[in-house]
């Protein structure tokens, strides 16, 4: 008689030749008893495994770390490198056009001999130097070095504002040397009333304009700021024309006030807002 061999034995079910075959049935029941306890076996040494929960695995690759407050100092030098880091990123020539916008502005006042005239011909000039730099920081769509803005590890608002800050700066150091420089040259009013013939106009005019490139577009930005240019600068006039009708209230506006100071910061902080929506319009700005 042929027995089986011990893989036929192994083999799941019982086959018909056991009950013909002793010998074979004794050697199946041994693998059955063997199987049997190695089963017994695996249960006892290697229970069954269930898989840990998600959080519980990464937990101790997110556990917060200690946050430390920064010193005053260190939050100031760490801004300040922030805002001069800008000048990288602004487009080349625009310090150079502010300066030539200056430096045009300065010559129209030198050669006016009536000193108002001269003074409002100046502040026409830097308003519009402000104008063109506020415009700049704004104008991201064909720069591209604008996705820098939202590959930044800082956010966007913060860069947007330090740009912003950068070039007002810049705008009214050129600009306070440029007053400086014509009054030494004793052309124009008091340096004093030079300064406060284009401060106020700048920021509201400035801030208009930004408003109107962040909230919409560069076009609506630079038509906000071309209409605000023309009336400063129309409303400067003493007399005849549009300044015979302007009321009291826009020419309370139109000059360095505290009013104006106000509403030129409601504007900045408007068109900063505006900027948190840069991840869902990034086709406007940058």
């Amino acid at each position: 008689m042929t027995h089986l061999t011990d893989d036929e034995l192994r083999r799941p079910g019982r086959p018909g030749h056991l009950d013909a075959c002793t010998a074979c049935h004794t050697r199946w029941e041994s693998w059955q008893r063997l199987a049997q306890g190695a089963r017994r076996a695996a249960v006892t040494l290697a229970p069954d495994l269930a898989p840990p929960a998600f959080d519980t695995l990464i937990a101790p690759l997110v556990r917060p770390a200690a946050v430390t407050s920064p010193g005053l100092t260190r939050s100031w030098r760490t801004t300040g490198l922030l805002v001069v880091r800008q000048l990288r990123l602004m487009p080349r020539l625009l310090l150079p056009l502010s300066l030539v916008g200056l430096v045009a502005a300065a010559a129209v006042a030198l050669a006016t001999p009536d000193p108002g005239a001269a003074s409002r011909h100046f502040a026409a000039g830097v308003v519009l130097v402000a104008l063109l730099g506020s415009l700049a920081t704004c104008a991201q769509r064909a720069d591209p070095r604008a996705e820098l803005l939202m590959a930044l590890p800082i956010s966007p608002v913060t860069v947007f504002t330090a740009r912003l800050v950068l070039v007002l700066a810049v705008d009214v150091v050129l600009a306070l040397a440029g007053s400086v420089v014509v009054h030494g040259a004793g052309v124009g009013t008091d340096v004093f009333d030079l300064i406060a013939g284009w401060l106020g106009q700048s920021l509201l005019a400035s801030a208009i304009a930004v408003v109107g490139a962040v909230r919409f577009s560069t076009g609506v930005g630079a038509a906000a700021a071309l209409a605000a240019w023309s009336l400063g600068s129309l409303a400067a006039i003493p007399r005849g024309g549009l300044a015979e009708r302007v009321s009291e209230v826009s020419a309370k506006v139109w000059s360095t006030t505290p009013w104006t100071a106000v509403i030129a910061l409601a504007l900045f902080v408007l068109a900063v807002r505006q900027v948190r929506q840069l991840p869902e319009r990034r086709g406007e700005l940058a």
